[in-house]
């Protein structure tokens, strides 16, 4: 893993060891995050990551004021104008033993900054493969990017040695969400879907991003829930992520798909977009 070519807490470049022993994100997952990249100084996308983080807050209910977060990240962004950045919002140092919060706690801002994509770091044919690992339905947290990733760091576990780029993963109920670190469309009987997150996953910022350009360009995408078994009919595959931005999946599960040139017009309009 590449070492952070920067990184403020609260505005400060060195915090406390005990602050960060009691910290609920670290206990509990008790925190959101957001992935965005920097191009010149800009925020990509930032309307889209400050809503969803927003959300997150309010249903967290994380007393926190909505500017202090993005005041951070452009600080770090003006030092460090081409990079991935990483912005991480935890509940706070915890004040009272228990997972319930006291109401006391004085959140906590982390940014960090770390390379942005390197030239070939994401393979020219891309391969993806269905996982056994699962996503655990949730309604209450559905959408969120919150600090707890363990059904991820399980399915890049299950991934590692298969070979491929990208793990697809279901339900518990058996309905295709997402990849381990991405949002998944496909197309199915010549129509584009993509699974819907009420239930779990991760509501992407590209994803969002992908949806309106293609509604505005008059491109047809259904959000739906969509059986997991489904993918075996799928003749194109295309994953998202604010880092990657729209990637093609060239093969699932050793079998060669069609690709998606038809909507290569479309990519490129999203890839040149900063907001």
């Amino acid at each position: 893993m590449n070492a952070p070519l920067g990184m403020l807490v609260d505005g400060e470049s060195a915090p406390s060891l005990m602050d960060w022993a009691l910290d609920r994100a670290m206990h509990y997952g008790d925190g959101l995050f957001e992935t965005l990249l920097v191009r010149d100084g800009h925020l990509r996308f930032e309307a889209l990551h400050r809503a969803r983080l927003a959300e997150g807050c309010r249903r967290l209910q994380i007393n926190l004021d909505p500017e202090l977060p993005w005041q951070q990240a452009r600080l770090l962004a003006r030092h460090h104008p081409q990079c991935t950045l990483k912005l991480l919002v935890s509940r706070g140092s915890a004040t009272a033993r228990g997972y319930a919060p006291s109401g006391k706690e004085q959140p906590r801002i982390i940014v960090l900054a770390y390379p942005p994509p390197g030239a070939g770091e994401f393979p020219a044919r891309l391969s993806a493969v269905t996982l056994r690992s699962v996503l655990g339905e949730n309604p209450q947290l559905a959408g969120l990017k919150h600090c707890n990733r363990l059904e991820q760091v399980l399915a890049r576990a299950e991934l590692q040695g298969l070979g491929a780029f990208e793990g697809l993963m279901a339900s518990s109920s058996g309905l295709l969400v997402s990849g381990t670190m991405s949002n998944v469309f496909l197309e199915l009987d010549g129509e584009w879907m993509t699974p819907a997150l009420d239930r779990c996953g991760v509501a992407g910022v590209m994803r969002a991003v992908l949806l309106r350009e293609a509604a505005s360009c008059g491109v047809p995408v259904r959000e739906s829930d969509l059986p997991a078994t489904m993918l075996a009919r799928c003749t194109s595959l295309f994953l998202t992520n604010a880092r990657m931005g729209v990637r093609v999946v060239h093969e699932l599960d050793g079998r060669t798909l069609s690709g998606a040139a038809a909507l290569q017009p479309l990519f490129n309009r999203v890839a040149g977009l900063e907001g």
